[in-house]
């Protein structure tokens, strides 16, 4: 009798939370939990279906989470700090601050980059020729010279 894979033993058990550590872990890190080498960990991502399935909905959540986080920096948002003062190991009074983070030029420039391709670009005049080269390829195939 052969001796189980350790994908029977070491990664299949654990599909649910390798979906889960997607969000938060690299590949390397995964395969460290899993008691797998890396390369293992690779090659069983493109033998298993269930496995890249799971990693890729555990990049998809964690991609939606990124945009999310993205999308708040760049509008600016609230949030409450507190502070305890202690004095001899005791705490005298607990300060609460509202703050406000302003919105991330940096951020915005990225979404607009990428939610409004046409309207913004790094260089204009490279977004111009595009549009102007896109219009010949159109002409070219309504006349069937492509």
């Amino acid at each position: 009798m052969a001796r189980p894979s350790k994908y029977e033993t070491h990664v299949k058990p654990h599909l649910k939370d390798i979906e889960k550590w997607c969000l938060t872990m690299e590949d390397k890190q995964i395969a460290k939990a899993l008691g797998i080498s890396v390369s293992t960990w690779c090659e069983y991502k493109k033998k298993y279906p269930e496995l890249s399935e799971a990693v890729k909905r555990g990049r998809t959540n964690l991609v939606a989470d990124l945009k999310s986080s993205l999308i708040e920096k760049a509008k600016g948002f609230r949030y409450t700090e507190s502070k305890e003062i202690i004095e001899n190991g005791v705490v005298v009074r607990k300060e609460v601050y509202e703050r406000a983070a302003l919105p991330d030029v940096a951020a915005i420039n990225l979404l607009l980059k990428n939610y409004d391709r046409q309207n913004w670009a790094n260089d204009p005049q490279a977004l111009d020729l595009r549009r102007e080269e896109l219009e010949l390829h159109k002409k070219q195939l309504e006349l069937k010279e492509w």
